[in-house]
């Protein structure tokens, strides 16, 4: 509709315009909607997070992580975590664990996929259930009033799922059909193609093993509906797990129901975890053809033995955010912005807990034309970091940037459920983040250069990159 369809032709004269009727008599019926709760001014940081946060530990040895504070609308975050099973156990169970984690949001002894739903909307929660190769995991947004309901209903996804035959299909044809699209994505095989390269230590049925896109389809279409089920019967359960509450909600509630909802529960195989250990290896430089693409992926990356407990762990975290980390970064500034090549660049390292298999991982999206200079535009300016190392204003700059980010991410709810399971399973509390805080906050710059120059060797980073080379070879002639 046009604008002047909403504007009057003519001004009625002053008679035609009704009398405005007395407030008193307008808002008479006036019924306002109810008052939403504010939250508490609490100041997260590391110390006063772990001070209020209440530990217990569930029957069969799942840990119980509680944070209660008062939360505008009294909104509540939970997260259920189990694991299960060890690098023997698991081997040669890739598709059987995929689907069964597809799977556990499509029917419970009680419920379809659309009674599942309909209980969550019931229950105004948002309500997600997942699988993964060694473990699962239930995550709750809702309101403390329905916080024990929302419980109930994560306990019934993950321990009494049935696996409908009719769902097991629909799923495990629409991730063949997303696998065989993925074939000729940029993205997909590149994101491949290095993955396997970094860990070729690990053979194929090895859950850290990087299938090819045809042995993934190969798998899906050879696993039975009997694996998956078997799988489930044989694994779910906390070996060890999880349960953690960030919001507003009744501690002693809680407790109590956490018991009597999981605390009898347990896998029927033992749990181990499975770590990611350093393996060199010879650097490559890889092109991979995508016909028909007008984008291309460049990937950069080497593993590092590395964690992070290492002495230049503290230093990397802010490296990585100079470099090739932020809007503002060397990598996103050069390829980006300055010489106008790519469509994002960044660049990050993963420093694992508990195991040294890390890594350093950089990537630009670009049109297959330009691939070739941010190529070089990469490897100028990881030749400069290393040389050069950083400006102070940088460091003082971006970290600066990276503890206001951990403030945010503290205060909110769903991001400080996720950082209290990873503690717990780490076997850590807040203080350790408190630590990592202090250690960047004396970082000086000639810290973080010597750092990088410490952990890479140019000469071991891969290269790989995929998008249609040869259209864009042809046009340039």
């Amino acid at each position: 509709r046009t604008l002047g369809e909403f504007i009057p032709t003519a001004t009625p004269d002053r008679a035609e315009i009704p009398a405005t009727p007395d407030d008193a008599v307008r808002f008479k019926d006036y019924k306002g909607g109810a008052l939403v709760q504010e939250g508490e001014v609490f100041d997260p940081t590391p110390k006063n997070i772990e001070a209020r946060v209440i530990r217990a530990t569930l029957p069969n040895g799942m840990k119980l992580v509680m944070f209660p504070k008062k939360t505008r609308g009294a909104t509540v975050n939970a997260a259920v975590n189990v694991r299960f099973g060890d690098e023997k156990s698991l081997f040669g169970k890739s598709a059987a664990w995929e689907m069964a984690g597809a799977l556990l949001e499509r029917g419970t002894k009680t419920k379809n996929k659309q009674q599942i739903q309909d209980e969550a909307d019931r229950l105004k929660a948002q309500v997600n259930v997942y699988g993964w190769s060694t473990g699962a995991s239930g995550n709750v947004k809702t309101v403390a009033a329905n916080l024990p309901e929302a419980l109930k209903l994560v306990r019934e996804l993950l321990r009494e799922s049935t696996f409908p035959e009719t769902e097991f299909e629909q799923a495990r044809l629409q991730r063949i059909q997303e696998d065989e699209s993925n074939k000729t994505e940029p993205n997909a095989l590149a994101s491949i193609e290095m993955q396997r390269h970094i860990n070729a230590q690990y053979k194929r049925g090895d859950v850290r093993y990087d299938a090819t896109l045809d042995e993934k389809i190969e798998d899906l279409k050879a696993v039975k509906l009997d694996d998956v089920r078997n799988f489930y019967a044989q694994f779910y359960g906390p070996g060890e797990g999880e349960i953690v509450v960030s919001g507003q909600f009744d501690p002693e509630q809680i407790k109590k129901l956490a018991g009597e909802l999981f605390g009898d529960w347990k896998s029927p195989a033992r749990f181990e975890r499975i770590k990611d250990n350093y393996a060199p290896e010879e650097a490559i430089n890889k092109k991979i053809e995508t016909p028909d693409k007008q984008n291309s992926m460049f990937l950069a990356g080497a593993p590092m033995k590395i964690d992070d407990e290492d002495p230049d762990a503290a230093a990397l975290t802010i490296a990585q955010i100079v470099f090739g980390g932020s809007p503002n970064s060397r990598l996103f500034t050069r390829i980006r912005i300055k010489d106008g090549l790519s469509y994002g660049a960044g660049a990050y390292f993963s420093m694992p807990t508990g195991e040294d298999g890390g890594g350093f991982h950089a990537y630009a999206i670009a049109a297959p034309q330009n691939v070739s200079k941010v190529e070089a535009a990469f490897k100028e300016e990881m030749q400069r970091a290393l040389a050069d190392g950083f400006k102070q204003k940088e460091l003082d700059d971006d970290r600066t940037g990276w503890l206001q980010e951990q403030l945010v991410e503290r205060s909110d709810d769903d991001s400080l459920v996720g950082m209290l399971v990873s503690r717990d399973y780490d076997g850590r509390t807040m203080a350790w983040d408190e630590g990592l805080e202090k250690k960047v906050s004396a970082l000086t710059a000639d810290d973080v250069g010597k750092a990088v120059r410490r952990t890479i060797d140019p000469a071991q980073i891969s290269i790989v990159k995929a998008g249609d080379f040869k259209k864009a070879a042809a046009a340039a002639k």
